[in-house]
């Protein structure tokens, strides 16, 4: 169902309850006081008959005659006198056939209640006990209240149509207020339907941001914006990977058919393979990083967590930057242990934390002029602080977003030193994956300082 529809019909069900309500409440209200009225006239009637039959200058003849002619607009009534014995003492009714029923039970019920009302068929009675200057009676009177039966008729029909017509109001300026409401999502929609992937540039309009229909605008632009870093950086990643990966298999190619030209000697062989060879360990280790940087882009969920040792971790460093290169070395500082064992883990996956921070020690010992990486260890309140400090050649601060970046080599170092540009992007993406940062802070000529904050486990 759509939500234009949805709202008209929840907020005529609401009003259309509240009219109901209102409406029952009228006509009990209406109902209640009619019958009041009438019983207050019974009384009136009681009281008046007793006292005219009180009187010994009107004899009951009058009386029944004043009651036939009387104006007092009970239909159909019937007036009947008794003693406390009981005994009927005087009796009248305006049909002759349709004589009232009172059994003792009413009679003694008026005795004790002093005024009782009941039911007597399609009329409504009253029995009343009357003592005055020795005079001592239960006076019993019944009457139909045809006014009040034609007036809640009345009544009934007049709530209907105002119902009826209040909902048909209610459906129509449901409607039109369904469609204004939904007037700015519709066209909030149709922008965010010409924003495609081949356009991510346009944004919608957010205009003083204070309803919440502007702010889910910016919220959209907001999405928008990582949606478009996303992509650029996407087509980035895919041009600059085939160009990567086509060049080592463009030379090996290359090496091969030249190889085979013409026979050549066993020493032309073994050049030619042993060139082969690092070009396929350089496509291997890219086709390695490229592998771990899917592995670990998106969230953590399908990925071993358990709880890790930082200090642990950096003890493997020295021994493996040697199995890299025998002139590497690794020299670790670590601060003041705190008590409490778990400020020194992390929760994660000790390969991948470990992977993070081996690229970063690995390009401190490849770029630094004596292949030596500084590696200091150190805790705070919450925190869990890793230096990684070289004598390296340094970053220019213009360089600072881009060292991030997929594939992205200084100029300065492209052709100087091996590499793929993958390992800070990997050890990026790992960080940020359990909520860490990576900072740097070079200067050019000064060597470098990389700090990675992990959230402690504590």
């Amino acid at each position: 169902m759509l939500i234009k529809k949805r709202i008209t019909l929840v907020y005529t069900l609401i009003v259309t309850i509240i009219l109901l309500v209102l409406c029952a409440c009228i006509y009990i209200f209406s109902y209640t006081s009619r019958v009041e009225q009438f019983k207050l006239r019974l009384k009136r009637k009681a009281l008046s008959t007793a006292t005219l039959i009180k009187s010994n200058e009107i004899g009951p003849d009058i009386v029944k005659e004043m009651n036939r002619v009387s104006s007092s607009g009970l239909s159909y009534k019937s007036v009947d006198l008794y003693d406390f014995s009981y005994n009927e003492t005087f009796s009248y009714n305006d049909n002759k056939n349709d004589t009232l029923v009172v059994t003792d039970d009413i009679l003694q019920r008026a005795k004790i209640d002093k005024i009782f009302f009941f039911k007597a068929g399609y009329r409504e009675a009253i029995a009343m006990e009357y003592k005055e200057a020795g005079y001592n009676y239960i006076i019993v009177v019944a009457a139909y209240d045809d006014e009040r039966v034609e007036w809640l008729s009345r009544l009934r029909v007049i709530l209907a149509i105002c119902f009826v017509f209040s909902i048909s109001i209610v459906i129509i300026s449901g409607y039109v207020f369904s469609v204004g409401l939904l007037k700015p999502i519709n066209e909030l929609t149709d922008k965010i339907n010409h924003i495609s992937s081949e356009d991510l540039s346009k944004r919608l309009d957010t205009g003083n941001g204070r309803n919440e229909l502007q702010q889910l605008a910016a919220t959209i632009n907001e999405l928008l914006n990582r949606l478009q870093l996303s992509f650029d950086t996407q087509r980035r990643f895919i041009d600059n990977a085939s160009h990567e990966l086509s060049t080592p298999l463009a030379s090996i190619a290359s090496q091969l058919d030249v190889a085979l030209q013409r026979e050549r000697s066993n020493e032309d062989y073994r050049n030619v393979l042993g060139s082969v060879n690092d070009d396929l360990k350089n496509l291997n280790m890219l086709v390695k990083s490229l592998l771990e940087i899917a592995k670990v882009s998106g969230s953590p969920k399908g990925i071993e967590l358990s709880s890790v040792r930082v200090d642990e971790i950096l003890l493997h460093l020295p021994g493996d930057m040697k199995k890299i290169n025998r002139e590497y070395a690794v020299k670790l500082l670590f601060d003041e242990f705190p008590e409490n064992e778990e400020a020194v883990m992390v929760y994660g996956n000790e390969y991948l934390l470990y992977s993070a921070i081996k690229n970063i020690v690995h390009n401190a010992c490849k770029f630094s002029g004596d292949h030596t990486a500084i590696v200091k260890l150190m805790f705070n309140a919450d925190n869990i602080i890793v230096e990684i400090e070289d004598k390296g050649p340094g970053i220019s601060k213009s360089e600072y977003e881009n060292i991030f970046q997929p594939f992205y080599r200084s100029k300065t170092l492209l052709n100087k030193v091996p590499g793929s540009g993958l390992g800070l992007p990997l050890a990026d993406h790992i960080v940020k994956l359990y909520n860490g940062t990576i900072e740097v802070c070079s200067q050019p000529g000064q060597g470098s300082i990389f700090t990675i904050t992990l959230k402690a486990k504590k």
